[in-house]
């Protein structure tokens, strides 16, 4: 399957319901009276973390999400049934963002709710008063949550495998784990990050193998930092280096990646780390092998040969003890943010000539939407609800005349003074 690990996509929660007028018409029932259920709730949207996932190739596919709208009201005082939700399943540790922000990060198998649905609109019962026992008033059900989001994939790995194409990450992590990651003699044979489970004793931990490093990758080169990112989460960095090659320097290459690691996010190389001597069976070895502990000789380090299966325990074993002791790190790179929040307008008027007046505005947008314009005591609320806003004293303000016109969304109508 494909790996996809950042996908921007719509989602769109259900609307509610719409509350219906009705009146009760039984033989020999007087004054029957209202007789409207109210509509159902829209349907919320949630994501649910699921461990068996890699990839968000399936949400990349729908490009959006729909929620269920809750069923209009009915006669009968019945109410409209709910929307059913709509649960769709991620890969654990799937953030998700909204203009930049993260709303959600996705660690667990529990629901997490990205858009909730709209709320029923109520039937004329529920208006009924001793002032007003026959009401021809409803509400329509409101728009559910709509959002633009991102989803971005961080594998969620105890333990990641960085190193140089063809150092064996890939090789180590299929002895080690249940993982079955392809394995090759060229640069690049991984191009997507693989995750196994590791079974020590009676504990297991969760190994990540992400393609290999060259110089300059947090920079863009070779396969970048489309995957560097994946090892953020990760308590343990082990470091999987060649000591074997004749031709290759293992000091230089541990400081090829920490460089790079260090440019792409200064954190990580406060994470523990571990050195993972590779190609054991070959001659260089033990040179390369004492002038690595020679400089670096407070850095954990086990060498092995996964081509001969020597050590794969006591690999196990150190990575297992590493891990568990591992320091947590919390970065205080980031200055705190201040965040500003403007109040928006209640509505805002604009004259578009002599006589014709237009409102908008968010409130207004509300008020128009929840309140049907298809009986006279729904237009009644309907303006008694947009002067409580204060929009009939600012038409006032603005010089409105008897006989003009003000229009609100689709909705017109002419002034008269009162």
């Amino acid at each position: 399957m494909k790996f996809i690990d950042q996908v921007n996509i719509e989602v769109i929660a259900g609307k509610g319901g719409d509350g219906i007028i009705s009146f009760r018409h039984e033989h020999r029932v007087e004054k029957g009276g209202p007789f409207g259920g109210d509509g159902g709730d829209g349907g919320n949207i949630y994501f649910q973390g699921d461990s068996g996932m890699n990839t968000l190739l399936p949400i990349h596919i729908m490009k959006h999400i729909r929620g269920n709208d809750g069923q209009n009201g009915m006669t009968k005082n019945m109410y409209g049934a709910k929307g059913e939700d709509v649960v769709i399943k991620v890969p654990l540790g799937t953030l998700v963002y909204e203009n930049n922000k993260i709303i959600c990060d996705i660690i667990d198998d529990q629901k997490y709710l990205i858009a909730k649905g709209g709320r029923g609109g109520r039937g004329n019962s529920k208006f009924k008063s001793s002032s007003n026992p026959a009401p021809k008033i409803c509400e329509n059900g409101t728009l559910g949550e709509r959002k633009k989001i991102t989803l971005e994939l961080k594998v969620l790995a105890d333990i990641g495998l960085v190193g140089l194409p063809s150092a064996g990450k890939s090789t180590i992590l299929k002895l080690i784990s249940n993982a079955k990651p392809k394995i090759g003699d060229y640069p690049f044979t991984t191009l997507v990050p693989q995750l196994g489970l590791v079974q020590y004793q009676n504990h297991s931990y969760v190994v990540a193998d992400l393609p290999g490093l060259i110089k300059g990758s947090a920079m863009g080169k070779g396969l970048g930092i489309q995957f560097l990112k994946h090892i953020e989460r990760c308590k343990l960095i082990a470091f999987v280096i060649d000591f074997g090659d004749s031709n290759k320097n293992p000091i230089n290459d541990f400081e090829t990646l920490k460089k790079e690691l260090e440019e792409f996010n200064k954190e990580i190389i406060q994470r523990d780390f571990l050195i993972i001597a590779n190609k054991k069976d070959l001659k260089d070895f033990d040179n390369h092998y004492q002038e690595f502990i020679k400089k670096y000789h407070d850095l954990p380090i086990i060498g092995i040969s996964a081509l001969n299966f020597e050590d794969l325990n006591q690999l196990k074993k150190k990575m297992f003890i590493l891990y568990k002791n591992a320091k947590t790190i919390i970065s205080n790179d980031k200055p705190m943010e201040e965040i500003y929040i403007k109040l928006e307008d209640d509505f805002k008027i604009e004259k578009l000539y002599e006589g014709m007046y237009e409102v908008s505005g968010k409130k207004i947008e509300e008020i128009y939407q929840r309140n049907p314009l298809n009986t006279y005591d729904n237009i009644l609320r309907f303006n008694k609800k947009i002067k409580d806003i204060g929009l009939w004293k600012e038409l006032i303000n603005q010089g409105i005349q008897q006989g003009d016109t003000v229009r609100i969304l689709g909705y017109q109508f002419t002034w008269e003074e009162e």
